[in-house]
């Protein structure tokens, strides 16, 4: 193996463990901890490390999106894999719960704010294949299997209902601190009378 290459790597290994550090803090701290500083404490380097690895601080939090995706993606694939399975008031808490956990949603005040960083995330999420129409689209498939299991009601449009939680969650993602917030139990009550609305039978 070539110098270069080896270097290559070296660089590639060390900004997927900041990216990991990143995304540790965040979840424990709240997306405001992350500091150049508090990153390189996380991970145990020198401070200006992340500098040598990340351009910007731009770079850095598109390059912590990029890695969610990943996370996002599976948590879509579960979703309509839960199918038939558990309930569904369950089901879509634990989507949601994945969604509004995710280090990059708790990024997002910091993303709307700055157009440029904005548009490189946006790009990102789209080249990724979780564009803005994607949460939308995996809950009307969620919806459309339960009512094919027999779950949901045969008259339920699902892509409504599907555009209707994923709006609800996105409402929750730009509204700001000031803008009250359900408690996660909360937030599974009203998912679960949601589910009890639409179900079959009712």
């Amino acid at each position: 193996m070539s110098p270069a290459k080896r270097s290559a790597e070296a660089t590639a290994r060390l900004r997927a463990s900041l990216i990991e550090h990143a995304r540790q803090l965040i979840a424990r701290e709240g997306a405001s901890a992350l500091t150049t500083r508090a990153l390189a404490a996380e991970a145990g380097c020198a401070v200006g490390l992340p500098y040598k690895i990340f351009a910007d601080r731009r770079e850095l939090v598109t390059a912590i999106v990029d890695a969610e995706l990943d996370q996002l993606r599976a948590a879509c694939a579960e979703l309509v894999q839960s199918a038939g399975t558990g309930t569904v008031g369950g089901n879509l808490t634990r989507f949601a719960t994945a969604f509004l956990d995710s280090p990059a949603i708790a990024l997002s005040q910091e993303i709307f704010a700055d157009a440029a960083l904005r548009q490189a995330v946006a790009d990102t999420a789209e080249n990724g294949g979780m564009g803005p129409s994607a949460f939308p689209d995996v809950l009307s498939r969620y919806l459309t299997a339960e009512k094919q299991a027999g779950r949901v009601a045969a008259h339920v449009d699902e892509h409504a209902f599907g555009y209707l939680i994923a709006s609800t969650l996105h409402n929750l993602l730009i509204a700001g601190k000031e803008w009250p917030h359900p408690t996660r139990p909360a937030l599974e009550q009203m998912l679960t009378a949601t589910a009890t609305a639409i179900a079959a039978g009712q």
